[in-house]
């Protein structure tokens, strides 16, 4: 265990005196933000789960730059209920990209509408989505 998470660098194997996380999700995304959603506009699926803004990742050099999205993770009875699922995507704008300013928005942020629309921010150039479902 590294020496920053309590250990001397030299010991291993002391993760199973701890509880096993209950999701897990990829290095490096940088999640910034979680909203419960609990709307009726989205299909049944999303009720009760979870919306994860991922901002991406600036430190990953020498390789592309990762996260740039929005899941999702399913929850049932109060705990979340297998993987997380990409929701949005593409804010990168190209694929793959090395450096975060190459990138054409940074998702920072989620929110529910009155009418169950979700929102979608980000910081690169301030825009915001309204992400609908009309059922077709």
């Amino acid at each position: 265990l590294a020496p920053e998470y309590g250990g001397d660098g030299k010991e291993i194997g002391r993760c199973a005196q701890f509880e096993a996380p209950i999701a897990a999700f990829p290095a490096h995304y940088a999640p910034v933000d979680l909203l419960f959603y609990s709307g009726s506009m989205l299909p049944a699926h999303y009720r009760g789960g979870a919306f994860i803004t991922s901002h991406g990742s600036w430190n990953r050099a020498p390789q592309p730059m990762a996260g740039y999205n929005v899941l999702f993770q399913p929850f049932a009875k109060g705990k979340p209920s297998g993987a997380f699922e990409v929701f949005a995507d593409g804010f990168k704008g190209k694929d793959p990209i090395m450096n975060p300013a190459e990138a054409a928005a940074r998702p920072d942020g989620t929110a529910q509408g009155p009418d169950g629309s979700l929102y979608i921010t980000e910081s690169v150039k301030g825009k915001t989505w309204r992400v609908i479902y009309n059922g077709k």
